[in-house]
């Protein structure tokens, strides 16, 4: 069951990395979500306390993909050179 006590102030990340501050004014109907006082819907782990921890979770995002990519790149230079070897090249 949440605790919280209503209205709070929480902060979201969005997906171009824009840190905003929201309103929260009580859960869901169902008590999984937050509910904010525009009536927008938030999954509790896209909430955070501060915009410094909406910032850090940017910054882990951006890593993760950055870790992505470079871990994609190695995949298809390796498929690469192996299509090259197999074709004489």
């Amino acid at each position: 069951m949440n605790a919280r006590t209503y209205p709070y102030t929480a902060w979201v990340l969005t997906r171009s990395f824009v840190v905003l501050e929201v309103e929260l004014v009580g859960p869901t109907a169902d008590g999984q979500n937050e509910r904010s006082a525009k009536g927008k819907w938030y999954a509790p782990d896209t909430l955070f306390q501060s915009p410094d921890a909406a910032v850090d979770e940017g910054r882990s995002r951006i890593q993760a993909a950055r870790a992505e990519i470079a871990r994609r790149a190695a995949v298809l230079e390796e498929k690469s050179a192996l299509l090259d070897r197999m074709s004489g090249r």
